[in-house]
């Protein structure tokens, strides 16, 4: 149901709780306001009622969940025990991931083994920091700090903290922060651009899966790039909105996230962002993530009414055979970039 009220209109939401207002916006990348519809959906998490649409801007490209959530109303648009809210136990490496953690990314985790056992150890190395679940440890820059952007309960501040990093978090969620200081991490409050972090301190910051949720990805990236030191580091992983499975599944697929992606990046738009706010990309690491897709087949089971669709999601045979393929075609639903702090941008 909506209510209008001036220049927003104000969504009641399925569950009881605040309402989120909805407002227009323009592009975050060129500031035009001219967009054609992509796509409308509904909340995959049933947490909200009505319709979200999904525009492309007709200047630049750039995709934008439009209407969207008012930066007051945002929060409200999360349900309680949000996934990306959560905290957990964070558990040391063991065994050859550990091995190779210490030889190939200079993790002060036991000593290095001798050249020749390295060189024949390296392509096995080589292949498990790949797997998606270990992309989190990036190389080790001794006594470096850490800022792990958008951290939820803390479960990856703790785990490079337990890793050798001075590791520290910043959430806008109240009860997020709250979980991480009661397990004895350094969490801020807030947001960037906002928080008051010292200028050029931090060796790394991360960001997993939250620049599409910022209402200003432009603004938030200049404000990552201050706080970083000359020769720092922004890692982030954002899903790609016109990757193979993105156009397979449309509204019903899992990173499209309606209305809290607030913008859809590609390849190329997240890039030009990047290069706009100051970073020059090192690196760019495709992630399968059969996640996805079996997530995916389970809202298409929702919207189409046909069980079939979550069988093949409870089976996880096509979703592990899907993600093959998108990685081969470099398509994968998410990628990892690792982007260098560029000087004289002041």
């Amino acid at each position: 149901m909506w209510r209008l009220a001036g220049n927003t209109m104000t969504l009641i939401q399925q569950n009881p709780g605040a309402p989120v207002e909805l407002e227009e916006v323009p592009c975050d990348y060129c500031g035009a306001a001219e967009a054609d519809v992509v796509l409308t959906h509904s909340d995959p998490l049933g947490h909200l009622q009505g319709t979200f649409t999904v525009v492309a801007c007709r200047k630049c490209g750039l995709r934008r969940t439009n209407p969207r959530p008012t930066v007051a109303t945002l929060g409200n648009a999360y349900p309680r025990g949000y996934e990306c809210h959560q905290g957990g136990v964070a558990e040391p490496p063991a065994g050859f991931l550990r091995w190779a953690l210490v030889n190939f990314r200079d993790y002060p985790l036991g000593k290095k083994s001798p050249a020749l056992l390295r060189w024949l150890g390296w392509p096995g190395a080589a292949l498990r920091l790949r797997n998606r679940k270990f992309v989190g440890y990036l190389p080790y820059r001794g006594g470096g700090r850490l800022l792990d952007f958008g951290c939820g309960g803390g479960r990856y501040v703790a785990q490079m903290a337990a890793m050798g990093w001075k590791a520290e978090g910043i959430d806008l969620a109240c009860a997020a922060v709250e979980t991480g200081r009661r397990a004895g991490l350094t969490i801020h409050q807030g947001t960037l651009p906002g928080a008051s972090l010292p200028k050029q301190t931090y060796d790394l910051v991360t960001m997993w899966h939250v620049l599409e949720h910022v209402p200003s990805p432009m603004a938030t990236l200049k404000a990552v790039r201050e706080i970083l030191k000359a020769d720092g580091r922004l890692a982030l992983v954002c899903p790609m909105g016109n990757s193979l499975t993105a156009r397979c599944f449309g509204g019903a697929w899992y990173g499209t996230d309606l209305p809290r992606h607030l913008t859809h990046f590609t390849r190329k738009t997240l890039e030009r962002h990047l290069d706009a706010a100051g970073f020059a990309v090192e690196r760019a690491h495709a992630i399968r993530r059969p996640t996805f897709i079996r997530r995916s087949l389970l809202l298409w089971a929702k919207d189409s009414g046909h069980p079939f669709y979550a069988y093949l999601a409870g089976s996880g045979i096509l979703s592990r055979l899907v993600s093959h393929v998108a990685l081969w075609l470099g398509e994968t639903s998410e990628v990892l970039i690792t982007v260098r702090r560029r000087e004289n941008e002041e």
